[in-house]
């Protein structure tokens, strides 16, 4: 009879950095300290050279290595953060890259498409960082 051990049923997550992309350091859990898919993780990363907030990628679940290389290349981190999709502002042009379902994906503005739709806002917001370009 094989008795359990603590260090059965452990997966391997694999991290990736929201600053440079590239695969971090991985980490060892057990069933029981699993994250939800997407998981974002402060680690040091080994080509930053910095602490910065990572995305946990594990080999089963419904958060894949394709699902964070599109949100990267999209644009979809702003400082380590991923914007939520309901923060993303819409797209009018159909057959952009960056529009997703009709969102903007590209949060951290490194393209200006001029398709983004501009929601005017009332001078509460002036200074806030609220105020989109066109």
């Amino acid at each position: 009879m094989k008795h359990c051990t603590k260090y059965d049923n452990i997966t391997i997550s694999e991290f990736y950095c929201t600053y440079c992309g590239q695969k971090g350091l991985p980490i060892a859990r057990r069933a029981g300290q699993q994250r939800e898919a997407g998981h974002l993780k402060k680690l040091w990363c080994p080509n930053c050279n910095m602490i910065v907030n990572h995305v946990e990628v594990r080999p089963f679940g419904s958060y894949n290595y394709e699902d964070f290389k599109q949100e990267f290349e999209l644009g979809r981190f702003i400082d380590g953060q991923r914007v939520p999709l309901s923060e993303l502002i819409g797209c009018s042009k159909g057959e952009c890259k960056y529009n997703v379902n009709g969102k903007c994906w590209n949060a951290n503005h490194s393209y200006n498409c001029g398709h983004r739709i501009v929601i005017e806002q009332g001078p509460e917001h002036k200074g806030s960082g609220l105020e989109r370009d066109r």
